[in-house]
């Protein structure tokens, strides 16, 4: 079984089960800490509607702030959440333009990720 995330009735991302449910958890938290909300919206226990608009809002916070802070714990935390995000919102059909080759670097990495429709 998997998880479906949709944006306007485009499969953008179906990961197993487990990875789905991991993910939406995460995504929820990392909201409630920047003080966004996730643009995600339940559908179904395994079906996710997503609002492209409100879902960018959030991604660009996350990586502004991981760009922005020092700290290595909360780079380790939010990397993988961040990274997914970006694939998504890419998906989406919006995209973050890197400024920094560090930017480039984590850009590279998210869309290396396995992440299938």
């Amino acid at each position: 079984m998997s998880y479906v995330f949709e944006i306007d009735n485009e499969t953008v991302w179906s990961p197993a089960l487990r990875v789905g449910d991991l993910y939406v958890r995460m995504l929820q938290d990392v909201g409630s800490v920047l003080g966004a909300p996730t643009g995600l919206s339940s559908v179904a226990s395994d079906l996710w509607k997503i609002d492209i608009d409100a879902f960018e809002t959030l991604v660009r916070l996350m990586y502004e702030t991981y760009f922005d802070s020092s700290h290595q714990v909360f780079h380790v935390l939010i990397e993988g959440v961040l990274a997914s995000s970006i694939v998504i919102l890419e998906r989406g059909g919006k995209n973050i333009s890197p400024a920094t080759d560090r930017e480039r670097e984590l850009l590279d990495m998210a869309f290396r990720l396995s992440m299938a429709r």
